[in-house]
């Protein structure tokens, strides 16, 4: 962004580049400003002077807080961008309670996908959960006829289809 100075130091016009700009006087210029152009007597007599704004950045984080205006500080023109830390995430989505923020009217339909999009977030699929529960179970009972048929199918699958 570029500001246009009067001699007198206040601003007479934005510009967001320096290509076939419109001076205040009414004037234009086709094609680029050079270095040579920055400084021009307008037709109206004032003395005009285009100088960049530039950039400030206070604060760190990924999160915009604010922009504020142009300013002038000094000789030169200055735009603030405050940065701050990461927005909070959003409260879980929930159905137990109706005025509660990310209350979700549909959750008994919903939570199934609730669950796997935390799982998949925390680096836990339902796969994983999967084989860690059945892990567990097969460790809990050493006699239940059901567990034992069901582990029978799945190593014959296994073997029939070997992990690589």
């Amino acid at each position: 962004m570029y500001i246009v100075e009067k001699s007198n130091g206040s601003e007479a016009a934005r510009w967001n580049n320096l290509h076939n700009p419109n001076w205040p006087d009414g004037s234009s210029t086709s094609g680029s400003l050079k270095p040579a152009d920055m400084v021009r007597e307008g037709e109206d007599g004032e003395t005009y002077t285009v100088k960049e704004v530039l950039q400030k950045t206070e604060g760190d984080g990924p999160r915009t807080v604010s922009t504020a205006s142009v300013a002038k500080v000094g000789d030169e023109w200055h735009q603030v961008t405050t940065m701050a830390a990461a927005a909070p995430p959003p409260p879980d989505r929930q159905g137990a309670d109706a005025k509660a923020e990310g209350y979700d009217k549909d959750y008994a339909d919903n939570y199934r996908d609730h669950r796997r999009t935390a799982y998949d977030a925390a680096g836990a699929t339902i796969e994983a959960l999967m084989v860690a529960s059945w892990e567990s179970a097969m460790q809990a009972e050493p006699d239940n006829a059901e567990r034992d048929r069901i582990n029978e199918i799945r190593e014959a699958v296994k073997a029939r289809f070997p992990k690589p």
